[in-house]
């Protein structure tokens, strides 16, 4: 039973099996007492009828014979009845056997109070340690429904209420990783608003300026088209910061499932590269890549294309003329790792441990176009797939952004 298994509860039956033995020993020790009383009371009704007949002159012999013989007759019986002496009188009326009883009464009943008192006092200690108890986990559990979690409910313990407590403080931990994972969905979404509302500042004031401005001169056929074109170009940078930082914010919530296949390194990179290459081409920088064609990569191509073509833009966006950007693959028994490197500016130590946060703008940026989220989005879209993104970079020199897969899944 598990109920036997808790400390208490077995000092308490051990109490009561105490309690029962001694209650077993007095009962057997009474009735020896009676039993002498009795013999007490036999043996002086037996001198006082052998007095009597001695007084009398019956001769020993036959008072030694009336003694010792032990069966009744129907003269005797008779007799008895005119003296008055049947089963039938109340023992109240022979004082020896009133005094007997009365005294057995008063000592039992002694015994039985005395008994009851220690049963009382025992079962009341075991309430009054179990209400305790109870009491104790009752604040502990309040606490954890204020979101106190600091204190424990007792486990040290074998027994079914222990197990309880057990069950209840697993049910806490599960209550406070949910309250975890709520204050971090409560603090992302705070965060996510921040950002659309703090990066949409810029674009709403530009498209409030422009509008005045071709309010001001509508007959001005020029400088309608000039400023509509600027409100275009507003509207499609709003609308790829927000589709972009959406993404972002999807893919950080989980919200977005990643269907993950056998992908050929080359198409990968050939995909990702093709629509930059054209842009490399008329700002005089080569793209390159390197790699065996062979090579195969397990992840979501439509996701990871879009994350190398994020690391391509950035290196192209950090490239001079003349530079050139190489995307490299190479894998290994354990590791699949693609690099995209390039000769540009590079990143400076104060910035390389920010580079992949949100809207992060490097000081020594040099007037560059950009959001800041190319990077993220790359980080998150990898760090997704269970990969690992990483950069390293000399200052003047350019840097190597990596993406590195496991082969072994």
């Amino acid at each position: 039973m598990n109920t036997m298994q808790e400390k208490s509860t077995r000092y308490y039956f051990t109490s009561l099996l105490c309690l029962a033995g001694a209650f077993v020993m007095l009962t057997i020790f009474l009735s020896w007492v009676h039993g002498k009383e009795t013999q007490h009371i036999l043996f002086e009704r037996e001198q006082t009828f052998v007095s009597s007949l001695v007084e009398q002159g019956v001769s020993p012999a036959l008072i030694a014979g009336a003694v010792k013989n032990a069966e009744s007759t129907e003269e005797g019986i008779a007799l008895m009845r005119q003296m008055g002496h049947s089963g039938d009188v109340s023992f109240m009326l022979f004082p020896a056997v009133d005094r007997s009883v009365r005294l057995f009464a008063v000592i039992a009943a002694g015994a039985a109070v005395l008994l009851s008192i220690m049963l009382v006092c025992v079962t009341a200690c075991f309430l009054q340690r179990r209400e305790k108890l109870y009491c104790h986990a009752q604040d502990i559990i309040t606490r954890f429904s204020e979101g106190d979690f600091d204190r424990h409910l007792p486990q040290n313990e074998n027994g079914s209420i222990y197990q309880l407590f057990a069950a209840v403080e697993e049910l806490a931990v599960a209550l406070r990783a949910q309250g975890g994972k709520e204050q971090q969905l409560k603090v992302f979404l705070r965060d996510t608003i921040s950002d659309i509302s703090h990066q949409l500042k810029t674009p709403l004031a530009a498209l409030h300026m422009y509008t005045e401005i071709i309010a001001q001169e509508p007959d001005h056929a020029e400088t309608v088209e000039r400023f509509s074109g600027k409100i275009m170009q507003s509207l499609e940078r709003m609308e790829q910061l927000v589709q972009t930082l959406l993404t972002v914010s999807r893919i950080d919530a989980g919200s977005i499932a990643f269907q993950k296949e056998w992908q050929a390194a080359s198409d990968l990179v050939t995909s990702a590269a093709a629509d930059l290459s054209v842009r490399a081409q008329a700002e005089g920088k080569r793209l390159v890549t390197e790699g065996d064609p062979a090579q195969m990569l397990f992840c979501d191509r439509q996701w990871t294309r879009e994350a190398v073509a994020n690391l391509i833009k950035n290196a192209l966006d950090h490239t001079d003329e003349g530079g050139m950007v190489t995307v490299s693959w190479e894998r290994s028994p354990a590791m699949f790792r693609l690099s995209v490197a390039d000769d540009g500016c590079g990143i400076a130590q104060e910035d390389i441990h920010h580079i992949f946060k949100r809207f992060y703008r490097a000081k020594r940026n040099g007037g560059r176009q950009g959001v800041g989220l190319g990077l993220p989005l790359a980080k998150s879209i990898v760090e997704g797939q269970g990969g690992m993104i990483s950069v390293s970079s000399t200052p003047g020199e350019g840097a190597v952004f990596s993406i590195a897969f496991l082969t072994n899944l």
